[in-house]
């Protein structure tokens, strides 16, 4: 397997801790984004920087440099009726900033965290899904994650967009299975899905550009 140069943007998050971390075991170079206010030590042998995401200069300046874009940025609040502590476009801006990015310096594939539900694939989500994306900050994540997906596609790159389901904190199997069906009893292991993002990268094309995954 070849070592790939890859930048993570989210790399603190639940899905971004352990993107990182398979990355780095298995030999990739990996650098590591992260907001400047953010706690957070790099993994032996990974590099970190820190910096908005939001400053399409400074991410200019992150991506130079790399082959590969993991994305694994959110929206950002404590409560699924609270205050949102992100922006309503904070992950599609976020986007148009790396591919602009990827564009200038040479950078090619991009694999960013999505959701089942979101675009098309709504009429796959269950009836709970459907009522918090009605009712709570869950709709305004996917309305972005949508502007996500229609960014990439018209991005010149080569990109995925992968949409898992509920997410978990339970012990990750190191694998994930595809689907077309989204269950109010669905769910996958955070885990898991770095483990799905990190093995498409390392393939020579995606497998597919929006595949829904579950555990």
């Amino acid at each position: 397997m070849r070592s790939v140069k890859l930048i993570v943007f989210g790399a603190s998050g639940g899905c971004g801790t352990h993107l990182v971390r398979q990355a780095a075991a298995r030999g990739h170079q990996v650098t590591a984004i992260v907001r400047p206010t953010t706690a957070y030590a790099a993994p032996d042998g990974v590099s970190l920087v820190r910096g908005d995401v939001l400053d399409a200069a400074f991410v200019s300046t992150a991506v130079s440099g790399h082959e590969a874009v993991a994305s694994c940025l959110g929206i950002r609040y404590r409560y699924l009726w609270g205050k949102r502590q992100s922006p309503d476009d904070f992950i599609s801006t976020a986007t148009e900033n790396i591919v602009s990015a990827m564009n200038a310096t040479g950078a090619r594939r991009i694999s960013v965290i999505s959701a089942a539900g979101v675009a098309e694939s709504r009429p796959a989500a269950n009836l709970v899904i459907r009522l918090l994306i009605a009712t709570s900050n869950v709709g305004v994540a996917y309305t972005d994650l949508a502007r996500v997906e229609e960014i990439l596609r018209h991005s010149g790159l080569d990109w995925q967009a992968v949409r898992p389901t509920t997410l978990s904190s339970r012990r990750g199997t190191g694998s994930a299975r595809l689907t077309t069906s989204f269950p109010a009893t669905a769910s996958i292991a955070r885990s898991d899905v770095a483990a799905f993002m990190l093995a498409e990268l390392e393939r020579p094309a995606f497998t597919a550009r929006t595949p829904i995954i579950t555990g």
